[in-house]
């Protein structure tokens, strides 16, 4: 199976963070869920591939105010 990407957003911390699907921080979107208001913090994908998982991971951290990165652990 190829490798798949998952930004989460977090819009109270503005932030949304680049992973690869089976990084532990983001098990195919269902971890680092800090609440259970979508309106606050979610995971937006499966992306398909790196490139656009990055411009989606761009365009959320614009919608929140933030900025946008990869995560520390998983190194997509």
């Amino acid at each position: 199976m190829a490798t798949e990407y998952w930004v989460y957003v977090n819009s109270s911390l503005k932030k949304a963070q680049l992973h690869k699907s089976k990084c532990s921080a983001c098990r195919f979107g269902q971890a680092l869920k800090r609440t259970s208001d979508v309106s606050v913090d979610w995971w937006e994908g499966p992306f398909n591939s790196r490139d656009s998982g990055w411009e989606s991971t761009q365009t959320a951290a614009t919608r929140v105010g933030g900025m946008a990165s990869r995560c520390m652990m998983c190194r997509p």
